[in-house]
């Protein structure tokens, strides 16, 4: 990356930060564009090099900070060893729940904002340090079991969902029970899913 396009991407990293930063302490109604560019310290004018509006920093941010996690949690697996498909798609499920538990802020925003449509789409564009994106790895791993399924898609998304709306009480309030107490029930249900889709 040349010098040129490595102070574009610094200024585009700092209008993210300085939204996300903006949009956790004030609310997203409550900060204006104005206010991004303020805090990140670039002309107003560099905002709309890269942006359209507030609703496309804010959908870009939610598409980032989830492919993030999900990057990490990849990286996480690909440094152990597991077996059957249940045990990867639970390692990379605690993975995630745990960086959440870790960056409640992110946990807030990411839930509150992130639709299936723009979950799909950041698992589709990001790769990880092994070039492959998350959707990617998913299939091989489905793959990888030698099982059939249904709708890959559609157990991913009940298992998504399930995890978001549950955990969110659960990391925030500690109710109604710890995150400890949580994860094996998670667990659980994660297997029940993957084994109503398997075609027998």
């Amino acid at each position: 990356m040349g010098k040129i396009d490595n102070n574009k991407q610094m200024k585009r990293e700092s209008l993210l930060d300085s939204a996300f930063s903006l949009f956790i302490d004030n609310g997203f109604n409550k900060t204006s564009i104005s206010d991004i560019v303020n805090n990140a310290g670039v002309a107003k004018g560099t905002f709309y090099l890269y942006f359209k509006d507030k609703f496309d920093i804010r959908d870009k941010l939610i598409a980032d900070k989830a492919r993030q996690v999900f990057c990490r949690a990849l990286e996480e697996m690909n440094r152990v060893q597991l077996d059957s498909l249940e045990d990867h798609v639970i390692f990379l499920i605690n993975s995630v729940i745990n960086q959440l538990n870790q960056n409640k802020n992110l946990l807030k925003f990411i839930s509150k904002n992130l639709s299936w449509g723009f979950f799909q789409k950041a698992l589709l564009l990001e790769n990880n340090e092994d070039g492959d994106s998350f959707y990617q790895r998913y299939y091989l791993l489905l793959d990888q079991s030698g099982r059939m399924f249904r709708n890959p898609d559609l157990m991913l998304y009940m298992i998504v969902e399930f995890v978001n709306s549950t955990c969110h009480s659960v990391i925030l309030q500690q109710q109604p029970v710890t995150l400890e107490e949580l994860k094996p029930e998670l667990a659980g249900v994660i297997c029940d899913i993957i084994h109503r889709q398997e075609i027998r």
